[in-house]
């Protein structure tokens, strides 16, 4: 994975990771409460069910994320984004993660969602994706390699030791 850093003086102040090229699954609607609902089936390395919708506020994600989420389809089950086209770059959506529910911004999510609806022939390349935590963007290279860019907060500190330190630096890679 590769990962560019963008400095504020001696902080990160963004950061753009390479996550990689979407796969399709050929699933195209599922059965959910009766009715037939129309998806795109991606991975990024996890499992995503995008579900393009009118007005993604108006969805019940609380009721419906668990139901796609769990649906046969899916035997190890699925993240699930309910994704709003607004413009050519810009997509809003709401994100019900597999194992968690209700989820307020994932990157893997927002680049899921992009995916689909590029591969639908809604969105330009670029795109901005906002969801109830915030907005991220997200390029699709000419190349399908998406790239994701958004902010960076530092959360915590540490000192590592030196002894760790000594280990890490000895330690082979995977």
């Amino acid at each position: 994975m590769t990962v560019r850093l963008e400095m504020d003086g001696d902080r990160v102040a963004r950061v753009t990771a390479g996550m990689g090229r979407a796969t399709f699954a050929d699933v195209d609607e599922l059965e959910i409460g009766g009715g037939r609902v129309g998806v795109t089936v991606v991975s990024l390395g996890n499992p995503h069910c995008v579900v393009l919708v009118d007005d993604v506020a108006a969805v019940d994600v609380p009721r419906l994320g668990p139901l796609v989420e769990r649906h046969p389809a899916f035997p190890n089950r699925t993240n699930v984004q309910f994704a709003q086209v607004r413009s050519r770059r810009d997509l809003a959506i709401r994100i019900w993660e597999r194992g968690a529910g209700y989820t307020l911004a994932s990157g893997t999510s927002s680049c899921a969602a992009a995916a689909a609806a590029h591969r639908a022939g809604l969105i330009d390349r670029e795109v901005v994706v906002t969801m109830p935590g915030g907005e991220l963007e997200v390029r699709i290279a000419d190349d399908g390699e998406i790239w994701l860019r958004g902010p960076a907060e530092e959360v915590a500190s540490g000192d590592f030791s030196p002894e760790l330190l000594r280990r890490l630096a000895h330690k082979e890679g995977p």
